[in-house]
């Protein structure tokens, strides 16, 4: 199959498998906290991948090492704490809506970092999904300190953290595959995953209850299939499309993490609804030409 018709493949189940696996999460945190949730995902992660990729690990070289570390730190390791928290403090809705200003700020750091250049379609997009962060945080008791929209702010970061791994990936690890970059990625977080693991006394709490056991195969779900697999599919994703559509995944997984939500009782508000509208929309218009293209 060529990669034209490869990457819509790609984008459909990633965007089913992150927005089931975010549900999961939201479930897991009810009985762990999100720091126990998040090192055991990376730690999962890390056990599934390293059979099948630890042959991948060849094509690293020395000079891919600092940008793997940036990787590991800034785009896995602290977002996977930070969505989290996130997701078991204001759900799953709320948090893959905002996630999906993922594309919007993969073209701000391309800008920043590698001059990449705005086209008409992406300014447009942009001021349009700003508008939709607007609505949602004027609009929210954000300001007033109260409530949890403040975990809010951990969404934006980690999406930047997402943002900054597409960009890394195009113009900085395009010799290596998506494999060894994943496996790389969850080899260097493993042992700080393992820290604050422990330091967050997982180990105390833990006593085999059936509940906690549940949330356990939920974590395996997302670290397996939501995390391991899914994240070299994505970086795949990268490599046969751009970095900006590889990142519109993110206006698809609402759709999926929206109606497991609604079956779980989560409520949207009409300002909320309309704010990931305009943020949907302002991704639309900004890759509009990217995809047209390819």
């Amino acid at each position: 199959m060529d990669n034209k018709n490869l990457k819509w493949i790609y984008l459909f189940a990633l965007s089913f498998i992150w927005g089931t696996s975010n549900f999961l999460i939201k479930k897991a945190t009810n009985v762990f906290n999100g720091y126990q949730v998040g090192a055991l995902i990376m730690i999962l992660s890390f056990f599934v991948l390293l059979p099948f990729g630890f042959n991948s690990l060849k094509q690293v070289k020395k000079k891919h090492l600092p940008t793997l570390l940036i990787i590991a730190l800034f785009s896995t390791f602290i977002p996977s704490f930070m969505w989290t928290i996130a997701i078991g403090k204001v759900g799953v809705s709320i948090t893959t809506i905002l996630n999906s200003l993922t594309p919007l700020n993969t073209l701000v750091l391309g800008f920043i970092i590698f001059r990449v250049r705005f086209t008409t379609n992406q300014i447009i997009g942009l001021a349009i999904g700003f508008l939709g962060l607007v609505v949602y945080f004027t609009t929210s008791n954000f300001y007033e300190g109260s409530g949890d929209y403040i975990y809010s702010l951990l969404v934006l970061f980690s999406s930047l953290g997402y943002a900054l791994n597409s960009n890394l990936i195009m113009n900085k690890l395009n010799d290596l595959s998506a494999l060894s970059i994943t496996t790389s990625t969850f080899i260097l977080t493993f042992i700080p995953s393992l820290i604050v693991l422990y330091y967050s006394d997982f180990f105390t709490i833990y006593d085999g209850s059936t509940i906690q056991i549940k949330s356990l195969l939920f974590v395996l779900f997302k670290g397996a299939i939501g995390t391991a697999l899914a994240m070299v599919m994505y970086n795949k994703l990268v490599k046969i499309s751009t970095a900006v559509f590889a990142s519109s995944v993110t206006y698809l997984i609402p759709v999926v993490a929206l109606i497991w939500g609604y079956f779980d009782g989560e409520v949207v508000t009409l300002w909320q609804f309309i704010s990931g509208l305009l943020i949907l929309l302002g991704v639309y218009v900004a890759n509009k030409l990217k995809t047209n293209n390819k």
